[in-house]
This record gives C-alpha cells, sequence and structure tokens, in this order.
C-alpha cells in the first residue's frame, strides 16, 4: 500500500447542508459520498461509510471540506474528510472503496 496521502479542499454553502440550523444528515451523507468518490476514483467503488455529523446549528457562510487519501492500493482506497465551518466541525466521514471488475 501507498503511504501517500493526496488531499483536496472544496467549499460547500452551509445552507446546502442544512443551516442555519444543525446540519441534515442525509445532506451530509450525500456530500460526503460525493466528495469520497471523486477522491478514490472513477475505477473504485464504495464498499463502506462511516459518518458523524454535529448536532450544533452551523450557522451560515461556507462550509469548508477537506478530503484526503489515506492509503491506495491496486484493489482498495481509504479516504476521510472532514468538513468544517470556521473552527467547528460540521461532519466528518471515511470511505472504504474496492476497485470494479466490471
Amino acid at each position: 500500500m501507498s503511504d501517500q496521502t493526496l488531499a483536496s479542499l472544496k467549499q460547500i454553502p452551509a445552507a446546502n447542508l442544512g443551516g442555519p440550523g444543525a446540519p441534515d444528515p442525509e445532506l451530509c451523507a450525500t456530500a460526503a459520498i460525493q466528495a469520497l468518490a471523486e477522491a478514490a476514483g472513477e475505477s473504485f467503488r464504495m464498499n463502506s461509510l462511516a459518518l458523524d455529523v454535529a448536532s450544533h446549528a452551523i450557522g451560515a457562510g461556507m462550509v469548508e471540506v477537506h478530503t484526503q487519501t489515506d492509503k491506495r492500493a491496486r484493489a482498495i482506497v481509504f479516504v476521510s474528510l472532514e468538513a468544517r465551518l470556521g473552527g467547528a466541525m460540521v461532519f466528518s466521514a471515511q470511505g472504504l472503496f474496492s476497485a470494479r471488475r466490471d
């Protein structure tokens, strides 16, 4: 496995995640799956998702989603992300992907 860490950063309006109130878990899951899958690549499919969503109000503004590839091998990829607004965590996620065998 490679220990090389690849990272990306993108921004999502808090309103797209349920803000200014508490984040909506379904909206956060959709955003997490999209960001994790993009980092893993088209030749991998998601096998497992772990998602933690904050219960506090997140306010308005842009949520920064920092995605990183933790481990990559020929057949599997581990990807994680943190979404924050200011210093406050909005959600975090970890995904396990395996190579497609189409």
